[in-house]
Formats: structure tokens, C-alpha cells, sequence
């Protein structure tokens, strides 16, 4: 049986075209971490495609022009790398969705270190072996049909309500409708879904919610679950619900949380950053790859989540 294969400009071009890529003139959030990060190290700059450093969406790492295979994953952290590179052939693609690895911190665990750049051995072995790297950050999660929010509302079946959280030329989150369930079984079903040992909790328990608000990744704003809290929601799921960062900006952030929590009547639930927006490149993005390609579709979850 012949293996499918695509080309690089073929399944780039289509990537761009379904997600937008190219309407996005900057990445809101990464174009202001990546170069932070590489700040003392300008090598990002001679392996990152040309365009991919303006718009920090895309065609990140050119690889050889044939994929067989595409590998899914969150972040680029070491482990995901090394599990690429040992089980990729050259030309094969790597679809993130944040270009850079983040280390968010966990409930019961140390602080994060928040974002780093990328292992530069790692990266400079998978130039060596010609496979190729595309992020999308923002356009995957204000995507109309495949998104990091709408993944975890097909997962609960949810009926999607309204849309919140203007990013980049589109929505972030989503307020949906569900069958009714107590705090408890949602949180159950949550750590089954997401594959995580334990949630973050804050706010109230609930007997009955029939509402919920979702916003995939960073869910860390009071103004987030504001908005759900006034369009009827008895709960708002979300990566994090504290910003567990060793910094500044993460422990004030944090302190103003936790001071909100206390007057809140919903229920808060965090299930990590990477675990939030993994759901996707095991559901939603091996689907349209299959669909649009037929190609084989590898999706790379960390041992971690929290961390």
C-alpha cells in the first residue's frame, strides 16, 4: 500500500488559507514573548522562517519538502521534541500551538517559570533532519469550526451560546449550554476528558449547571469570568485560574485572584494551560488533516501537565 504524502507548500498554503493566517498581521501574545525570550540570543532568528518573525504565526521551521507525517502537540518542550525527532522521518511536520514552551506552574507543585525559549540542541537537530515546525496561536483559538475552546465544548456537548474575550480577529472564549451536572461530576468528567490528575478549584460547588463559560489556555482574568458569571454561567473551565508564575506579574496577579474568588458564585475550574489547548490536536486537528490530506496524524502529549 503506497503511503500519502503532501508537500510542504501544499499543506502550508492550506493551513493558512482555513486558519487565517495571513489576515493576522501580529500574534497578540507572541509577538511580544518569543522575541522576549530570544532576547539575549539572536540565533532564533537565521532557523525562523522570515515571515513567521513578523507575524509569529505559520511556517516556523522549513524542513524537506514531502511530509508523510504530521505530530501534534501545545508546547515545544523537550520531551515533545525529542519524541519527534526519534519518531519522524525527514520532511515530516510538527503543528504547535505556541512556538515556545511555557511552564505554568502547578496547584500542588512549584511555581512555573512562565515562557522559555526552545531547547537549541533539539532545534538544531531537527534542522539537521529537515523536518519542519507550523504555530498557530491565535488563530486556533478564534477558529469558527476547529478551535481550542470549541474542542472542549464538543467534548462536553455543549451547545455554543454566545462567543467573549475579543484576541486577534476573533473570540477566545465561548459561553455553551450543557446537560445539567453537579460541580463534582463535571469536575470528573473534566479528568477524564483532559487526562489530568487533579483540577484547580475556587468559587462555589454547584448541584446544577446548565451554563458554562470556556476559555482554553490563560483563563487567569477577573474580567473572564466576570463575563460569565453576567451571561448566566454556573461555570467557568479554563487552563488556569491562577497565575502560578515565579514573577512579579504572576504572584500580584495571583493575590488579586484569590481575593476575587472569595465572592464569586460559580464554579472555577483550571485544567491546566497545556492539557486545555492539547485537546484539539487530538480531536479537532488530526480530523482536518485526515480530511483535507489523508495523512497519518501523531499526537504528542506530555508526560506533565501541570508544571
Amino acid at each position: 500500500m503506497q503511503t500519502k504524502v503532501s508537500t510542504l507548500p501544499q499543506t502550508v498554503d492550506k493551513l493558512d488559507t482555513f486558519f487565517k493566517v495571513k489576515e493576522l498581521d501580529r500574534d497578540p501574545s507572541m509577538s511580544h514573548f518569543v522575541p522576549m525570550v530570544y532576547k539575549q540570543n539572536h540565533e532564533w532568528k537565521k532557523i525562523f522562517e522570515k515571515d513567521f518573525q513578523k507575524r509569529f504565526n505559520g511556517l516556523m521551521v522549513r524542513g524537506e519538502n514531502k511530509i508523510q507525517t504530521v505530530f501534534t502537540a501545545s508546547f515545544p518542550h523537550d520531551e515533545i521534541l525529542q519524541k519527534f525527532i526519534s519518531k519522524s522521518s525527514e520532511g515530516d511536520l510538527l503543528f504547535l500551538h505556541h512556538p515556545i514552551p511555557l511552564e505554568c506552574g502547578d496547584p500542588k507543585g512549584n511555581l512555573g517559570r512562565g515562557f522559555l525559549p526552545i531547547n537549541p540542541i533539539l532545534l538544531k537537530k531537527i534542522v539537521k533532519k529537515r523536518l519542519s515546525i507550523y504555530s498557530c496561536h491565535a488563530p486556533l483559538d478564534y477558529n469558527k469550526k476547529v478551535s481550542t475552546s470549541r474542542t472542549i465544548a464538543e467534548e462536553l456537548q455543549a451547545k455554543i451560546e454566545s462567543e467573549f474575550l475579543s484576541y486577534g480577529n476573533g473570540n477566545a472564549g465561548l459561553i455553551a449550554t450543557i446537560s445539567s451536572v453537579s460541580t463534582a461530576d463535571l469536575i470528573t468528567k473534566l479528568k477524564n476528558i483532559f487526562g489530568i490528575p487533579y483540577v484547580d478549584f475556587a468559587g462555589k460547588n454547584s448541584e446544577r449547571i446548565i451554563k458554562i463559560g470556556i476559555v482554553a489556555g490563560g483563563g487567569d482574568e477577573v474580567e473572564y469570568s466576570q463575563t460569565c458569571r453576567k451571561r448566566g454561567a454556573q461555570a467557568y473551565i479554563t487552563g488556569e485560574i491562577f497565575s502560578r508564575y515565579d514573577s512579579d506579574w504572576g504572584k500580584q496577579n495571583t493575590a488579586k485572584l484569590q481575593n476575587y474568588v472569595k465572592t464569586v458564585d460559580i464554579s472555577m475550574i483550571g485544567v491546566s494551560h497545556a492539557a486545555s489547548e492539547f485537546l484539539v490536536m487530538k480531536t479537532q486537528i488530526p480530523r482536518w488533516f485526515k480530511e483535507n490530506f489523508g495523512l497519518p496524524v501523531i499526537p504528542l502529549a506530555q508526560n506533565k501537565w501541570w508544571f
